[in-house]
């Protein structure tokens, strides 16, 4: 590492294991008493830059617990609280930190209540490391130390191991595999005499890999459990066959797991974006035989016969026929597999990973991908079998599609995920191992997700003594089977079960199985009775065979397990407990787990249906009451008792009405309600018509009435609510509602001497039912008889009226449905003698092109005129019109044919009746006059900037007058001015007024075009022989372009042309739009000819060549001209050269010689350098 603190992956990691038959239980990473050592780090000691090295421990649970850590040296112990699912942080003191090699009293104990999983971090300002700590219960007594070849770039650096003592009177035999700090030889067994919690630490300056660790019996006392941690205080990984400034380096720190732990089978995955990995294969026998990928490994490929290397790309398959154990190893940064060169887009730093097998798996795991430091990417792989990867889930989204199987075997796959940092949740629905790692720069992590530890042939376990199925932890007051499974045949086992009851020796144990694994056979024996405990808690089983062949540690043999008690959850949920009928009702879980995940819920409705969620809805199909049930099962199998609840499901009302017939529309419906309620009261009726009006909530049942306001099918409905707001059917009825007839009685004009009155029938219906309409008039006339009667039923009936005068009469019309509708009205018989008046309006100003306008002032002795007739032209009997009902006053209009001579009288004869035989003429004579007719032509579209135009309008026949008058926009006397009026449509009036005063009136439109807005430059300027083009604008309709000159251009009929003129020429463009519209703008383009620069002038006032001229310079705007001297000093500048030099400085004349000149004339022009001499 550079000079950056490597970081620490934290994982919570719970197991969930399905064991059987070789299964250990309980020896998952999980516990309640763990022992470690805080190895030498290159850090832990004071530097020049103040820092120094530091041990967190980081605690999680899946429960709130508390617990201690113990220190053996004095200091004073921590007391910790944990919550559920977070971490809990420890700093511990740096007293703890082995400083040197040799024997302390420095161990380190953690105990809780409750089991929790422990991580220990070693971190400093330039190395860092961490590990995965291991409970009491899965460590061993037989370790191998695992490091890697030890080459650093700082000194010293050392292979290191700890051992740490958990009981008193612990002998650890060491077999060191290079000479230790402290003088023990390599391969050179010596013994260790550590008390509790006194740590030894080894260090060398070598590899120390495949150092034999074993606790060991003496004095008649037995071996006795140790915890073994192995690494490096600092430590570089990869090719070096130059030791570079950028090798970076780290310390290792892992907790090694027993050598009884090591399995058969590994598969490995490639740590992700890294260029190669390096592995290392262990051996826990020499006569091991290996594959890799299929292929035998030969035993002397095998360093000291313990270890073999190789780096890989792609994913592996280890196997062997005895145990061993596999190390992955991530290099230094930038290191390749092909060669030792660096490359400088890789990232990471050096890691050690202990791998688990196959064999051994876990189901579920939480971690902490942490950012520091800076950590720039996270990953997880995984190893699963492939008919799991589908179930495979990190932090709830399925990841299955994520994995690719093996080559080398198919029903394995593997997965690599890149992951953000923070807290991951990973599981399967079948075991799985995973490693967890990231890389930054100069920066890694990485290491096992949790480890499920055990010796495979020699183990406790306990089984449900109904299913024999294995349990990993069991209910309090359940019966449990002990077995105890052994690679030997013993004669004498003491149980101590730690359940209240005292140990039990068993001195003629007699196997209940035996089996074979491999080449090792196993003996499986069986306590006599069913194991229970009453109480919750953390349970630590101890078994005790002799052996009948010792060892080093004697004939007693210790296998312990650590079983967890669990309360079975509390069952509770809330509900409500009156509900509708068919209303769903939501069920609230409510269960204390008891410090434990609930893993199942079973409902029982009371009704026959069930379901397995947690908060379910249900919906009861009849009404009553129902005992509802649940029983929850904790994620351990324990099922609680269950809870029950009673639900009533009040049945709801029964919807039902009735409407009245016939129904009309815009007539009233009468609704009666006819619902029922078996249960409680209805409060609201709901009604909905199916006319689109609002629905009408009725507070009681009376009957009540609604009206449709058009005919038509509608579909009426009703819900009841009661009085706890339940609501049951929704009645449904089909109402027809008929049309009405439209009633329209045709009534006759009469005068009192018509004598009969003829009345007829138009009514209609929508339906057109018409002819089965029937009829009911009443002609109101009270001096009716027997044989002249007041009513009729016939559809045109007729009445004989005695006297003028109003009669109230009607007309009722039924359709075929019922459906009647009455028009009532008034009949008027009218008087005989009606008198006929018609005047005229300006009679004296009638001309002939305009309407004439009379006034009817007609009466009646009584009752009204019923109609006229009037003749506008006495002479000719097509001139009639009648009109029906006039009124007092109306004004009548008629409009002569024009004329323009002279002058024309017409007689006008009206007829006035007030019925059919009384009537009473009129005659009226008119005199028109001529009017004039006038001729305005049409008018040719203009251009805006046109001149004014001269309107001509005149009179071609009628009578004589002065000259007509124009108007309009734009119009000043007889001009029409296109400036003025503006563009568009624009419409001129001529008025032309004869002397009699019968003026006329014409129009005519002229269109103004707009012309182009044409924008062309600035002017410009171009080298001589090249090309520019030319950048003009141009807005308008239907636009054409053309160029002057053409010379030059590449066209001279586009906008932009491009141009290459010989000289400087002035072009100009000339757009035309609608109407031939057209304007113009015009750029000059100056040719830049190259500047002649002369290498000589004589700047002595003789008139002659007396300053230097640079012909064409002068064209060049913002050109830059500098004189120098041989020395370098600026004599002349010039911006622009509108002023030739007078080979002058500061206004002295320089001395003959030659001068240095440098000309950037711009424009794109190169610059031009030489040299220029002044002569005199």
């Amino acid at each position: 590492m550079k000079n950056i603190c490597k970081t620490l992956l934290f994982f919570t990691v719970t197991c969930l294991f399905t064991l059987k038959g070789y299964a250990q239980v309980n020896t998952s990473n999980k516990g309640t008493d763990f022992w470690l050592g805080y190895m030498q780090n290159i850090r832990g000691v004071i530097i020049a830059n103040n820092t120094i090295a530091q041990m967190d421990v980081y605690i999680t649970s899946d429960v709130s617990t508390t617990g201690t850590i113990s220190f053996f040296d004095g200091t004073s112990s921590i007391n910790f609280t944990v919550t559920a699912n977070q971490v809990t942080p420890v700093v511990i003191p740096q007293a703890e930190f082995l400083s040197s090699a040799g024997t302390f009293s420095k161990g380190i104990h953690i105990t809780s209540v409750l089991p929790i999983v422990v991580f220990a971090h070693i971190h400093a300002a330039a190395v860092s490391g961490a590990t995965l700590v291991l409970p009491i219960n899965t460590l061993g007594k037989d370790y191998y130390s695992l490091n890697y070849t030890q080459v650093s770039n700082e000194s010293p650096s050392y292979s290191a191991f700890v051992i740490v003592a958990t009981e008193d009177s612990t002998v650890v035999q060491v077999t060191p595999k290079a000479a230790l700090t402290t003088g023990q030889a390599a391969n050179t067994p010596f013994t260790l005499n550590l008390k509790k919690g006194q740590v030894f630490q080894g260090l060398s300056a070598t590899d120390l890999t495949g150092t034999r660790i074993q606790s060991i019996s003496s004095n008649g006392n037995s071996c006795k459990k140790i915890a073994v941690f192995s690494g490096s205080t600092k430590i570089m990984i990869g090719c070096f066959s130059n030791v570079q400034s950028n090798n970076t380096a780290d310390n290792l720190f892992q907790q090694v797991y027993p050598t009884a732990s090591w399995g058969k089978n590994y598969y490995t995955s490639p740590l992700k974006n890294r260029d190669y990995d390096i592995y290392r294969i262990a051996l826990s026998d020499p006569t091991t035989n290996v594959t890799l990928n299929g292929a035998p490994i030969s035993s002397s490929q095998f360093v000291n016969g313990f270890y073999y290397e190789f780096s890989s790309t792609t994913p592996n398959i280890i196997q062997a026929d005895k145990p061993i154990q596999v190390i992955q190893y991530a290099v230094t940064q930038g290191k390749m597999q092909n060669s030792c060169n660096y490359d400088s887009n890789d990232i990471g730093d050096p890691e050690m990973i202990f791998m688990t097998p196959i064999e051994q798996t876990i189901k579920q795991a939480t971690l902490y991908s942490t950012p520091k430091e800076n950590i720039l990417a996270h990953y997880i792989n995984v190893i699963i079998k492939t008919a799991d990867a589908p179930s495979f889930v990190i932090d709830g989204v399925n990841q299955g599609a994520g994995f690719t199987p093996f080559t080398g075997d198919p029903t394995y796959s593997y997965g690599r995920f890149t992951v953000n940092a923070g807290t991951h949740n990973i599981s399967a629905s079948g075991g799985f191992n995973a490693i967890a790692y990231g890389f930054g720069q100069f920066e890694s992590y990485g290491y096992a997700a949790g480890a499920n530890l055990q010796d495979l042939n020699e183990y406790v376990q306990y089984s449900n003594p109904v299913t024999h199925q294995v349990v990993t932890s069991g209910c309090t007051a359940q019966n449990f089977t002990a077995n105890v499974t052994l690679p030997f045949q013993t004669t004498k086992l003491t149980w101590n079960l730690n359940n209240g009851s005292p140990a039990y020796t068993d001195p003629g144990p007699a196997p209940v199985q035996i089996t074979t694994k491999g080449t090792q056979t196993l003996y499986t024996y069986q306590y006599p009775t069913p194991v229970s405990y009453p109480i919750a808690g953390s349970y630590a089983i101890k078994v005790v065979a002799f052996n009948p062949v010792a060892d080093a540690c004697g004939s007693d043999e210790e296998v312990d397990m650590s079983f967890d008690i669990i309360d079975p959850p509390g069952a509770k949920f809330s509900s409500r407990t009156d509900i509708c009928f068919a209303d769903t009702i939501q069920f609230h879980d409510q269960t204390d787990g008891k410090g434990k995940a609930i893993a199942a819920w079973h409902w029982d409705f009371g009704d026959g249906d069930t379901s397995a969620v947690q908060n379910p809805v249900h919906t009861y199909l009849s009404s009553g009451n129902f005992t509802v049930t649940l029983v929850a099962t904790g994620v351990t199998g324990c099922i609680g008792t269950p809870y029950q609840q009673t639900v009533h499901v009040e049945p709801a009302p029964v919807a039902a009405f009735s409407v009245s017939q016939p129904d009309c529309e815009t007539h009233t419906v009468t609704f009666t309600d006819q619902s029922t309620s078996a249960e409680r009261p209805i409060t609201q009726w709901v009604y909905d018509f199916g006319d689109g009006s609002a629905l009408q909530t009725q507070t009681n049942n009376s009957p009540f009435t609604h009206i449709y306001t058009q005919a038509g099918s509608y579909t009426a409905k009703l819900y009841n609510i009661t009085d706890r707001g339940c609501s049951g059917n929704t009645a449904t009825k089909t109402i027809v509602v008929n049309p009405l007839p439209v009633v329209k009685p045709v009534l006759p004009d009469i005068c009192i001497t018509d004598g009969t009155a003829q009345f007829t029938d138009s009514s209609t219906i929508a339906d057109n039912s018409e002819a089965r309409f029937t009829y009911l008039w009443n002609f109101g006339d009270a001096n009716a008889s027997a044989g002249n009667p007041n009513t009729s039923t016939a559809k045109s009936p007729s009445h004989q009226y005695s006297a003028t005068g109003n009669y109230n009469m009607s007309l009722t019309v039924t359709s075929k449905d019922g459906c009647s509708v009455k028009k009532d009205t008034v009949f008027t018989v009218n008087g005989a003698n009606p008198r006929a008046v018609l005047t005229v309006v300006n009679p004296s100003q009638l001309c002939s092109d305009h309407e004439v306008f009379f006034i009817n002032n007609s009466t009646v002795d009584f009752g009204s005129v019923t109609k006229l007739e009037v003749y506008y032209d006495a002479s000719d009997p097509t001139s009639l019109v009648t009109y029906s009902r006039p009124t007092f006053g109306q004004m009548l209009r008629h409009k002569y044919p024009a004329f323009y001579t002279g002058s024309k009288s017409y007689t006008v004869h009206m007829i006035a009746y007030s019925g059919t035989k009384c009537s009473n003429p009129v005659d009226v004579n008119i005199t028109l006059l001529p009017v004039p007719l006038l001729s305005f032509p049409a008018m040719a579209p203009v251009c805006v900037n046109a001149s004014p135009v001269q309107l001509v309008a005149t009179e071609t026949q009628g009578p004589p007058g002065p000259a007509g008058v124009f108007s309009g926009a734009g119009v000043s006397g007889t001009t029409f001015d296109p400036a003025a009026a503006g563009v568009g449509t624009h419409t001129i009036t001529y008025i032309f007024t004869p002397n009699n005063q019968c003026a006329d009136t014409v129009t005519q439109t002229i269109t103004v075009n707009p012309i182009p807005v044409v924008t062309v430059g600035p002017d410009t300027s171009v080298l001589a022989g090249r090309s520019i083009r030319i950048i003009a604008t141009a807005v308008g309709d239907s636009l054409s372009y053309k160029w002057t000159p053409s010379a030059g251009l590449n066209a001279d009929n586009v906008l932009n042309p491009v141009a290459t003129p010989a000289g400087t020429t002035t072009y100009t463009l000339t757009v035309t739009g609608k109407g031939i519209c057209s304007a113009s703008a015009s750029i000059k383009i100056r040719v830049l000819l190259p500047p002649i620069v002369p290498n000589t002038f004589t700047p002595n006032n003789d008139g002659v060549n007396d300053t230097w001229n640079i012909k064409n310079l002068s064209d060049y705007t913002n050109c830059t001209v500098q004189v120098y001297n041989r020395n370098g000093s600026l004599l002349f500048s010039s911006i622009g050269y509108g002023t030739p030099w007078d080979g002058k400085y500061n206004g002295v004349p320089l001395p003959i010689g030659t001068y240095y000149y440098v000309i950037d004339p711009k424009h794109g022009r190169e610059v031009l350098s030489g040299y220029i001499t002044i002569l005199r």
